[in-house]
């Protein structure tokens, strides 16, 4: 199974409509200042927002690694490529 982000990246249509109006570029990865966890852990930029934010992958692995895009903002994804939340609801 392909993972999200390589979906994203091969369908241009839904990397434009997360562009616009989603605010999310998969090529806007890199972070102009230092930033690191706590706990020391890697952190690998992958997209980008708008207002000059980065989206990073957390610690070590794939992209099966949590998602830290703010001090109060961490996305996980399932195992089959959805986001995971306990307020999410099929």
């Amino acid at each position: 199974m392909k993972s999200l982000i390589t979906v994203i990246r091969e369908q241009e249509d839904a990397a434009e409509f997360l562009a616009w109006p989603g605010d999310f570029e998969l090529d806007r990865g890199d972070h102009v200042e230092e930033v690191h966890l706590a706990s020391g852990a890697a952190l690998e930029g992958f997209a980008g927002d708008g207002a000059g934010g980065t989206f990073f992958f957390c610690g070590e692995g794939g992209e099966e690694r949590p998602v830290e895009a703010g001090k109060d903002f961490v996305l996980v994804f399932t195992p089959e490529g959805r986001p995971y939340s306990p307020l999410l609801t099929e």
